[in-house]
């Protein structure tokens, strides 16, 4: 009697060729294994090669599978693997004839069932003598953005010619823009030499230090490896910066009374622009003019210390008074002064590095405002990369307790002119620079962010802005603020020290969205549906968050996206808002596919690069802007001066053709342009840049500039900077708002011409030209 059919051999191989030959001047042995399924079920099948003697730590290749895994055959049907043998297998012993080897068939669905078939492979010459390798430059000195060339000779000490494939390592791959890896044919006798072009990196991209370079050569013989060593040299600077320049203490007058003691907050900003990273040391220095010497005392030489122009002061000395011989230590005054750096890295990294610098001080309860400049010195310790820009003054102005006008004013007085004061003392603007603003969907409302740490939302009234309400001491400079869509109530506010916080108008109600790290918002961008919010970062992130529900606090986005440049703008873009244009250093503009469903695995983003001009490390795109209604249009500004606008459409459809739709201009006379704003049809565009003016430019809907807006029209002339900008359409006229560095936020109005038609497709401004 047979075996039971549970037991019968489920699984059947037959080979081409029983016998394959291996040799010298043979790319491969090939042949076929052809396994039905005798099984009761569907299968499929793997098939792999099995030599006696094999290294179980070898991951060298020797063979191919064609197909490497087979799909699921029915019962009685066959299926053909295609075998290719391109090398020896990686066996302790140099074999010169034949190796036993074996066909091993299995199969996932058939649990236990197996297929063995022996091979054998005749192996003719192969396993010949190493050819010697050496670096002709053991050790090799580099300057970064450097072309160099590193050369090997390679020696064959055999009879017969062997293909060798050389592969260099210890050095990253895109250094070589060749390839770090070459096959060549070494014949016997004269040694062949074999460079590989190497392009070093900029200074930001590697660190100075000594690289182990190993080149390698592999092939039908033991491995040979030659090492050597390549140093980096140091290049690049440190550049220093204190930002803001000048503080007050207190940084908000009182009404009445101000805080006895206050803090001065400075960043003390290091971009670190080498490949060393050196250690640094900081010294702060109170800097001390000359006092007023008043007509009853004389002046005295100056005394020493770590202070300039310090001069003592003495009394007139009169008739009745002796004169005291001066001591010979006299003690010093101690002031009622504390400054505070914050830790600085052992090794300052590469990229840009921000310590906190606390100024606290005891304030005078009488007088008027006093000015103290200190000088904050920078030096890098043990290292030749030079730093920039140090040192740098900073300045705190100190207003007393008591203001001074109720130093001159008596109680009844000050009681009698209550209302009278009250009104003086109404704050018209911020008390640093406006770096955000934005209308509201309705445009009666305007809300903007500034570096006084406080938001302020205006009343559109009478062609003027009044203050409605306002949010103080946020503790941080504010550099970016937006209204939620659909619920105006609601904005988001991007601080300096990177956290992102919600906040209702109505209530107060806040909530904080906190990166794992500080890292500067410039920029923020609301989702359509307002559920997902997305933040531009100084360290090259977008990060996505989900506002489905309210949570007090997140700390872990819903997405992170690395651009590996500093970015400035973000802002939707594209036929329903499908891609989130990216702006910032470099003049980098990308075009990043937004997702839906967050149920789905993400895959890794896609960047679409859009080809504007490119530029240096301190030239970047400021502003994006995109019409409402046609989302396509998308407004671009820079630093170097230059507006242009695209259609982001085209740019998704022809990415090898994609261009701007009107030649780009340069709308400031060349000064950097901070700011542009399209309006909702694509009309009119707004800009304002460093040279204070506001502009109001006429479009044709399309993206291109009217014949006769050339120029541009003129809103203001201000005396300095500005930084923010938007535009909203009414029916009868444009509203424009803008915030620069003298704190102060303004509205202007451009009513449209009488005569516009209904069937044009943009109104014309009132006044003719622009």
């Amino acid at each position: 009697m047979g075996e039971p059919a549970t037991m019968q051999k489920q699984i059947k191989t037959e080979l081409s060729n029983r016998q394959v030959t291996l040799s010298a001047g043979q790319a491969m042995a090939t042949f076929d294994a052809t396994v039905y399924n005798d099984s009761d079920r569907f299968a499929s099948f793997q098939l792999k090669l099995l030599a006696a003697g094999a290294l179980p730590d070898a991951n060298k290749p020797w063979y191919r599978l064609t197909p490497s895994v087979s799909s699921k055959i029915p019962v009685g049907d066959c299926t053909r693997f295609q075998i290719e043998i391109f090398d020896l297998p990686p066996i302790a012993q140099q074999f010169r004839g034949a190796i036993d080897l074996t066909v091993e068939v299995t199969s996932r669905e058939l649990e236990n069932q197996y297929d063995r078939q022996p091979l054998r492979l005749l192996a003719d010459g192969i396993q010949e003598q190493p050819p010697a390798l050496t670096l002709t430059m053991p050790v090799q000195q580099a300057s970064p953005g450097e072309r160099l060339v590193i050369a090997a000779q390679v020696h064959n000490p055999t009879r017969s010619p062997l293909e060798a494939t050389l592969r260099l390592s210890g050095l990253p791959d895109r250094w070589f823009p060749g390839g770090i890896q070459q096959t060549l044919l070494v014949v016997p006798g004269k040694p062949q030499t074999v460079t590989f072009e190497c392009e070093m990196p900029p200074p930001s991209q590697a660190l100075s230090q000594v690289y182990p370079v190993a080149l390698e050569a592999t092939g039908r013989f033991p491995t040979v490896t030659a090492m050597g060593q390549l140093h980096l040299l140091p290049a690049g600077a440190v550049r220093f910066t204190c930002e803001p320049l000048e503080a007050a203490i207190p940084e908000l007058l009182g009404r009445w009374l101000n805080p006895t003691q206050g803090t001065a907050v400075f960043a003390l900003q290091f971009d670190n622009l080498s490949n060393v990273q050196p250690n640094v040391e900081l010294t702060v220095k109170e800097l001390r003019s000359q006092r007023r010497r008043w007509f009853w005392q004389t002046k005295q030489s100056p005394r020493s210390g770590n202070f300039t122009n310090a001069y003592s002061i003495e009394r007139r000395r009169w008739f009745w008074q002796t004169k005291q011989s001066p001591a010979l230590d006299p003690e010093p005054i101690p002031l009622p002064l504390k400054v505070s750096v914050g830790l600085l890295p052992s090794n300052l990294p590469i990229g840009v590095s921000t310590v906190p610098l606390q100024i606290q001080r005891r304030l005078p309860w009488l007088g008027w405002g006093r000015l103290q400049r200190f000088e904050v010195a920078a030096q890098t310790v043990e290292t030749q990369v030079p730093l920039q820009d140090s040192p740098q003054t900073v300045q705190v102005h100190l207003f007393p307790v008591i203001p001074l006008w109720l130093q001159l004013l008596g109680a009844l007085l000050a009681l009698g002119l209550g209302a009278l004061t009250w009104l003086l003392l109404t704050d018209p603007g911020h008390r640093g620079p406006v770096n955000s603003v934005q209308f509201n969907g309705q445009g009666t409302e305007v809300v903007s962010g500034s570096h006084d740490q406080t938001i302020r939302r205006w009343r559109v009234q009478n062609q003027n802005l009044r203050t409605q309400s306002r949010i103080v001491n946020l503790t941080k400079a504010v550099r970016v603020v937006r209204y939620r869509p659909v619920n105006n109530d609601q904005v988001a506010l991007g601080f300096e020290n990177g956290e992102i916080q919600l906040a209702n108008l109505l209530t107060g109600r806040r909530s904080r969205l906190t990166p794992d790290k500080d890292d500067r918002v410039f920029a923020l961008a609301f989702s359509r549906d307002a559920q997902t919010l997305y933040s531009g970062h100084g360290s090259g992130l977008i990060l996505q968050w989900d506002l489905s529900r309210f949570l007090p606090e997140q700390t872990a986005p819903q997405r992170a996206y690395d651009v590996r440049f500093a970015i400035t703008a973000i802002t939707l873009s594209g036929n329903n808002y499908s891609h989130l244009a990216i702006g910032g250093r470099y003049n980098r503009l990308l075009l990043l596919a937004t997702q839906k469903d967050t149920t789905k695995p993400t895959k890794a983003a896609q960047f679409l690069e859009i080809p504007y001009p490119s530029g240096s490390l301190n030239n970047y795109i400021s502003s994006l802007s995109t019409a409402e209604q046609q989302p396509n249009l998308l407004a671009i500004s820079d630093t170097q001066g230059r507006i242009s606008v695209w259609n982001t459409d085209t740019c998704l459809a022809n990415r090898d053709r994609c261009t701007f739709i009107e030649q780009p201009w340069l709308g400031h006379e060349g000064s950097p342009v901070r700011a542009v704003a399209l309006s909702a049809d694509g009309c009119f565009l707004a800009s304002a840049g460093d040279d204070g003016d506001v502009k109001l430019w006429s479009l044709d809907g399309q993206g291109a500039r009217r014949s006769s807006a050339a120029t541009g029209r003129v809103l203001a002339h201000l005396g300095k900077p500005l930084k923010a900008l938007d535009i909203v359409q009414t029916r009868d006229a444009i509203w424009v708002t803008s915030g620069g560095d003298d704190g102060q936020v303004r509205l202007y109005e451009v009513r449209f011409a009488g005569n516009n038609r209904a069937d044009d497709r943009c109104p014309v401004l009132s006044g003719g030209g622009s």
